[in-house]
């Protein structure tokens, strides 16, 4: 986890951007529990220099980490009693691409389902995860002319942190036109499961089933290609992977009317 804290001087305003950083074959378990504590710690308040070890933290730092620790044994019990599709875990014992995708079709996914399952992937079945993310520019924007930090309001305005030459409205086509690819994969040694999405599909962008419905892709190592080609692929622009299953995703993202 990378946390960056800057200051505006002339109004005193703080800005902490908290970004999840890739990762390969971890326990997912212990990975959540972490960043899940951490961000809890952030956002009500620890300071900067106490969280990276800079200073001993306080008893009101000690008392808030407790009650993130609480907060997280809610949020694993909560995802535990999660009903995740039986289908899944039948995915993981299958030797056969066709099997694969027939279990699949019109499979419905949420994040609390995928959650729910890569946890009991590790527990049962020994699946690590890793995670990888992508992220290329719209042509012609540079990192160096926007600001530190930007976001598309739900009423069309731009919030934005730090010094910038670029107007709201290339803004606004840098966020548009911008390609986020998040990949996530559950792994015991040569089986391995691919889910990923991307921005434009959780944004409700791309059309499927003839309409703007949010969804993840699916590949695995039936598929006969290789894990390094897959992840090469897919974090570049634009990916060529041939025709892959599309599972559908609700309760995220723009989801259509």
């Amino acid at each position: 986890m990378k946390i960056t804290e800057i200051t505006n001087k002339k109004n005193g305003e703080k800005f902490i951007s908290v970004e999840g950083e890739d990762f390969e074959n971890v326990d997912p378990v212990e990975h959540y529990k972490s960043s899940f504590i951490s961000t809890r710690m952030i956002m009500r308040g620890i300071p900067y220099e106490e969280l990276k070890g800079i200073k001993e933290p306080s008893e009101k730092s000690k008392k808030i980490f407790f009650e993130a620790n609480k907060d997280w044994i809610r949020q694993y019990a909560k995802w535990k009693r999660i009903k995740v599709p039986n289908k899944l875990f039948e995915l993981l014992n299958s030797n056969k691409k066709k099997q694969q995708k027939a279990l699949l079709k019109g499979l419905v996914l949420t994040p609390d389902i995928l959650m729910s399952f890569i946890l009991e992937a590790y527990e049962k079945y020994d699946f690590k995860l890793s995670q990888y993310t992508s992220e290329h520019q719209a042509k012609g924007f540079k990192d160096s002319e926007k600001p530190f930090a930007y976001q598309l309001l739900e009423n069309g305005e731009i919030r934005k942190f730090g010094k910038t030459d670029l107007s709201d409205g290339q803004l606004k086509q840098a966020i548009k036109h911008r390609v986020v690819t998040i990949v996530k994969f559950i792994e015991n040694g040569e089986y391995w499961h691919c889910f990923f999405t991307n921005f434009k599909s959780l944004n409700g962008e791309e059309v499927w089933l003839g309409k703007n419905q949010p969804h993840y892709h699916y590949i695995s190592n039936l598929f006969n290609i290789e894990r390094e080609e897959v992840i090469g692929q897919l974090m570049s622009p634009k990916y060529k992977l041939g025709n892959l299953p599309h599972l559908k995703l609700e309760e995220y993202g723009n989801q259509p009317k």
